[in-house]
């Protein structure tokens, strides 16, 4: 899961710079409609939430892991 970060983070980076070129309104973010660019934004939050919550999510999958009854 650790290789997974970095390429996540550089996509919620490109998501974000993409936001910023329609709001400033470079000629080839002008012709993409403005739910993509919310979209992406949303999902580059996302991301980054996951991140930063990456630790508690392993520590509670860990949790209902070992509740499972073992085969």
């Amino acid at each position: 899961m650790e290789r997974f970060w970095p390429y996540a983070w550089a996509f919620s980076i490109m998501c974000i710079i993409y936001t910023i070129c329609k709001i400033v309104g470079f000629e080839w973010t002008a012709e993409r409609p403005w739910q993509e660019v919310i979209f992406f934004l949303c999902v580059a939050i996302l991301i980054i939430t996951l991140f930063f919550l990456r630790k508690k999510i392993a520590a509670l999958y860990e949790a209902i892991k070992n509740k499972l009854p073992k085969k």
